[in-house]
């Protein structure tokens, strides 16, 4: 008989987000597997939880996943008891452990999940704005162009987007959003679950409320195009519907006649975008 590999969820924040059931799994557990053993060894004191003496405290960080694999499934093998916790949230979302469970459904091995606290679900519970259906990007690449790309291909779909973010980079992702999509309601969650929890809204090319900290995690919620009604014309007509904005030295009110008649816009849609884009510009200015 084999054992199954446990996929736990840890808190992201406050402590006392840990589930009953993880508490007993890790009480339970022969190996664990962390993605910082002295992060989790923290945690571990934490929570005042006393591990079997036997219990061994395996490494299994982004680099070391992949070939951690045999390894785990000679484990479960053993019908051993192993759990896969990362540093915080839940292993596999933006955080080490899809290629170790890849690796366990290719070895028949079987898998068992202990849902728990994670970034994502927390922010979209208190985003406040259209989050129906929704696309989550992570961290996204370094490189422009592959940012640029992995952003209009999602934003094409109609969804809402989901990033996660550092704070020192924050700012520079909604100008890079605005540039992209225009002004669209966003959310920033920060510091979630923690004592200084924030929500800091608003639309993108405007100052949030309240003024961004460049301080904790963030995670950044756009709502969907749809959802604005502002425009929805194809991905790319809406590039070019900002750069008409950006160059046309028209008067706000013949710019607008100007965006109905060539992309078929309603009135009041073309006028709420050349506002906000126009605003936003002169904001940069200043």
């Amino acid at each position: 008989m084999t054992s199954a590999l446990k996929i736990l969820a840890t808190p992201i924040g406050n402590i006392r987000d840990i589930t009953l059931r993880a508490l007993d799994e890790l009480k339970a557990a022969d190996i664990i597997l962390a993605e910082d053993t002295r992060h989790t060894k923290a945690l571990i004191k934490a929570l005042n939880i006393t591990l079997k003496d036997s219990v061994r405290l395996i490494s299994c960080d982004s680099r070391r996943e992949e070939h951690r694999s045999a390894q785990v499934l000679r484990f479960l093998e053993q019908n051993l008891s192993v759990v896969l916790v990362s540093d915080a949230g839940t292993p596999a979302l933006s955080d080490p452990g899809s290629l170790l469970v890849q690796a366990v459904v290719r070895g028949a091995g079987a898998l068992e999940v202990i849902p728990g606290a994670s970034a994502l679900t927390a922010a979209l519970m208190g985003a406040g704005v259209d989050t129906t259906r929704f696309a989550f990007l992570g961290f996204l690449p370094q490189k422009k162009q592959a940012r640029k790309r992995l952003i209009e291909s999602a934003s094409c779909a109609e969804l809402a987007l989901i990033f996660y973010e550092s704070p020192l980079r924050v700012q520079a992702l909604l100008n890079e959003l605005h540039e992209l999509l225009g002004p669209r309601r966003v959310v920033v969650a920060r510091e979630l679950t923690k004592i200084y929890e924030t929500f800091h809204r608003g639309t993108l090319g405007e100052i949030l409320s309240p003024a961004l900290v460049s301080k904790g995690e963030c995670v950044v919620i756009v709502e969907a195009q749809g959802s604005a009604k502002l425009i929805n014309p194809s991905c790319e007509q809406n590039q070019e519907i900002i750069s008409i904005i950006n160059k046309s030295q028209e008067s706000s009110k013949d710019l607008v006649l100007t965006l109905v008649k060539k992309y078929k816009l309603k009135k009041k849609s073309a006028y709420d975008l050349v506002l906000s884009q126009r605003r936003h510009n002169w904001d940069r200015e200043d």
